[in-house]
């Protein structure tokens, strides 16, 4: 099996099966954990590798905790939710290299690529569809594994949005794989296949054993080679009186490694509850060989065993000057939304007058980076706070504005936002915190609206430079914008509840304007060629500056059928120069059409009419093609995908 992997260097599989085989039995035990460094105040866990045969010790973060900014991080951390609006994979390569190059500099070959997950969930931070975080997150794990960092796919509890009401999906019960091999375990087997390797997280959401026979589905229906890896608690129950043996309930779910954090020691699985499980004959000495074969091909994969990251670097850690460049304020040029903007109120004019920045106390440093900012692009702006609290009013500077600017983190703002609209100037919100449910009672008050993302320094000048129209907005959005409305009775509220509920969302998924142009679609063109389809379309700018497209095409099913909402099946992210007409091609794998057959390991296409539809959002479609298909069969075995490009064809 390991020598017909697709995903993953097969020489370096077959490599890792026969240096597992040449490990000691107690070798072979001992590499099914990453354990704590030792030293002090890192916060490292450490693979302990086997000297003997030249394989380094490697050192990777605690997965159970959240990815953030700090003392000990790689900085700056990639602001998830921006980067998914972006669309644009070249700019998630970009960002991948340059976290390399940052876990590099502090001594870590291992780093988690959240927004992908073995459960369901519509509200991740990378977004809500799993094409679209899947595809995202393959290419940052492809820079990484460019700079020997081996990316784990993979997301935790606390980076779940719960919906403004509470609601989340349901996770205490088991839930087989089968059942999530067209929703959530496709973003993974994507990401895997546009890396071309890493590995997976499992018990993020829920105790790895919640999702069953996770084992079969990854090595042998997708023949993966590499390693399913829990972090700490999560390989399932620590040791009890009540528990047989939990680590046979692991192996069972398909679990690699393990990781022990700090204080576990002696409450883990694959310690010595595996050691005596192995020596009782409950766990083959053979499977325990087969776990260090699947953890040794995702390293080799990477090449971390090759190129190890110096662990002294990691005492003292820092960033170069511009190592990161431009990234993050990169991020959110591309990354803001322009949700709306009545009357063209945005670019502001210089012409038309001074423009008043409100901000509350807590975001007035960032209103003073973004008004130093757009002074430097031209315009008057003035500053004024208003104090904290939803019943705060406005400063007396508001009653004679033209034009204001607020910038509003949280529904406290939205009382007050409403009475500046009753002012009677042009009121334009930035919107700074990342939250699909904000309310938005003001919305036909205000002129325009920005989704400009959790704020941070580096967005000054790149929010500048689009309020001001140095550069046009491009970015669209990864998650539906709710209002705090929900389809009833639904525990998501990702784009697809919304048209299975046959209601129309505040703002939708992969919606955005932009301020120079309304881009023209050709007519779609689909053709079949092996198990794939190549959905082909002209694109015209007309306008008279250049326009950053992202055209998206949704794939649905036959009405008649099972699943037959509608999602995403691919886009193109490309720059468009004025008066200008490129030739697309979107590509698209027939398994997004089809029901996953467990007993075959096949995608299943049943014969029918599916019906691609092209357009700016998942409601905004322009252009439909239906195309009958005869009953097909896809195998399941994961592909060495292309990375995405932006180049027209």
């Amino acid at each position: 099996m390991l020598a017909h992997a697709g995903v993953g260097n097969a020489q370096g599989a077959v490599h890792a099966a026969e240096m597992a085989a040449r490990m000691q039995p107690a070798e072979q035990q001992a590499v099914v954990q990453a354990r704590p460094t030792g030293a002090g105040g890192s916060g490292l866990l450490a693979w302990p590798g086997v000297p003997r045969l030249g394989l380094p010790v490697l050192r990777m973060p605690d997965f159970s905790a959240p990815m953030q900014s700090g003392a000990g991080n790689a900085s700056p951390m990639l602001p998830w939710l921006a980067l998914a609006a972006t669309w644009d994979p070249d700019l998630a390569h970009r960002a991948g290299t340059a976290r390399a190059r940052a876990e590099w500099q502090h001594g870590r070959a291992v780093v988690r690529v959240g927004g992908v997950d073995l459960l369901p969930s519509g509200r991740l931070q990378a977004g809500e569809d799993e094409v679209l975080s899947g595809t995202m997150a393959g290419v940052i794990g492809a820079g990484l594994l460019a700079g020997h960092v081996l990316p784990v796919f993979g997301s935790v509890v606390a980076e779940e949005q719960a919906r403004a009401d509470g609601t989340v999906p349901a996770r205490a019960q088991p839930v087989p794989a089968v059942r999530l091999a067209s929703h959530s375990l496709l973003g993974v087997a994507m990401a895997l296949e546009i890396a071309h390797g890493g590995a997976i997280l499992c018990g993020g959401m829920a105790p790895c054993p919640t999702v069953t026979d996770l084992g079969a589905m990854v090595h042998d229906a997708w023949r993966f080679p590499g390693m399913v890896i829990a972090p700490p608690g999560g390989a399932g129950r620590s040791m009890k009186e009540d528990d047989a043996d939990p680590a046979i309930a692991a192996v069972a779910a398909g679990v690699d490694m393990e990781q022990v954090a700090a204080g576990e020691d002696g409450h883990d699985v694959f310690g010595a509850v595996l050691r005596q499980a192995v020596q009782a004959g409950t766990i083959k000495s053979a499977q325990v060989q087969a776990m260090a074969t699947h953890i040794l091909a995702s390293f080799y994969m990477a090449g971390s065993l090759d190129h190890p990251p110096p662990f002294a670097s990691t005492r003292n850690a820092s960033t170069p000057p511009g190592t990161n460049d431009t990234l993050v304020s990169d991020v959110e040029m591309e990354g803001a939304v322009l949700l709306q903007n009545e009357n063209r109120v945005l670019p502001f004019d210089p012409a038309l007058g001074p423009v008043l920045l409100l901000t509350r106390n807590a975001m007035r440093p960032a209103g003073d980076l973004l008004a130093a900012a757009l002074r430097h692009a031209g315009l008057t702006v003035t500053t004024a706070t208003v104090p904290d609290g939803p019943g705060a009013s406005p400063p007396p500077a508001a009653t004679q504005a033209a034009r204001i600017l607020m910038l509003t983190g949280s529904n406290d703002d939205n009382r007050l936002i409403t009475t500046l609209a009753d002012l009677g100037g042009h009121v334009a919100v930035v919107l700074t915190a990342d939250d699909p449910d904000r309310q938005m009672p003001w919305l036909d008050m205000v002129d325009s609206v920005v989704q400009a993302w959790a704020w941070r320094d580096e967005y000054a000048q790149a929010l500048a430079a689009l309020l001001s129209g140095q550069q046009d907005f491009s970015g669209h959005l990864p998650v539906t914008l709710t209002g705090g409305f929900y389809p009833p009775g639904m525990a998501d509220a990702d784009y697809r509840a919304f048209a299975s509920a046959h209601i129309v969302p505040l703002f939708p998924f992969g919606y955005g304007l932009s301020t120079r142009s309304h881009l023209t679609l050709g007519d779609l063109h689909v053709t079949r060629e092996g198990n794939h389809l190549l959905a082909s379309f002209s694109l015209t700018n007309p306008g008279d500056g250049p326009v950053r497209a992202t055209p998206q095409l949704y794939a649905e099913m036959p009405p008649d059928m099972p699943g037959a909402s509608r999602r995403l099946a691919g886009w193109r992210s490309i720059m468009v120069a004025p008066g200008h007409t490129v030739r697309l091609g979107v590509p698209v794998s027939l398994r997004l059409l089809g029901q996953w057959e467990q007993g075959s390991g096949n995608w299943n296409v049943a014969a029918g009419d599916y019906t691609l539809s092209l357009g700016f959002s998942s409601v905004m479609l322009l252009r439909h093609v239906t195309l009958h298909l005869p009953a097909l069969h896809v195998p399941g075995a994961l592909e060495n995908t292309p990375l995405p490009g932006a180049a027209a064809e």
